[in-house]
């Protein structure tokens, strides 16, 4: 009978456990506008938001690169996302700025404005291959919400990856 009752309390257990998991999963984003779109990335990919960043020029770098930033003694190179992703390119007067942290690297990009932060339900996240010929790798998914608000999630990692390709401003500066 002890057994009995012992394993009727495992059962519920591994429910709680599992249903406190499930939020824990559920996936953020940080959605900001660009060229007066709603564009969005994983906050588990951002460090922060800087406002008024001052931009100064890399001389033979990529051109998806709008030069690099100082950053608390860190030196970032800043990214120009709308170019990468074809809209309007990034003007001079740049007032907000995500700093992406990705696979030990960060990089800059301005933005036209933070929005707010949204987190989804599975069934609110759209590949976007399904109703694009996009391939994913701008896109990573749209999110639908509601009033017929939709948000283009980047795919932030393969962006940088194909766009911005081995941008190391640091090694630059050793030398």
């Amino acid at each position: 009978m002890v057994n009995d009752l012992h394993d009727k309390d495992d059962g519920p257990k591994k429910d709680r456990n599992e249903e406190n998991k499930k939020p824990q999963n559920k996936k953020m984003f940080t959605v900001f506008e660009l060229d007066n779109e709603e564009y969005a990335i994983e906050i588990d990919m951002m460090n922060e938001i800087i406002k008024d960043v001052n931009i100064s020029n890399v001389p033979g770098s990529s051109k998806n690169v709008l030069g690099a930033t100082n950053l608390r003694g860190e030196i970032i190179p800043v990214i120009d996302l709308k170019k990468i992703l074809g809209l309007e390119k990034t003007g001079e007067e740049v007032q907000n700025t995500i700093i992406i942290h990705i696979d030990e690297k960060k990089w800059a990009a301005p933005v036209d404005k933070i929005k707010d932060i949204v987190s989804p339900n599975t069934d609110q996240l759209v590949d976007p291959s399904k109703i694009t010929n996009l391939d994913g790798r701008r896109l990573r998914w749209i999110i639908r919400l509601e009033k017929g608000r939709s948000v283009r999630v980047i795919n932030a990692q393969k962006l940088l990856e194909e766009e911005v390709k081995d941008v190391d401003i640091e090694s630059e500066q050793k030398e």
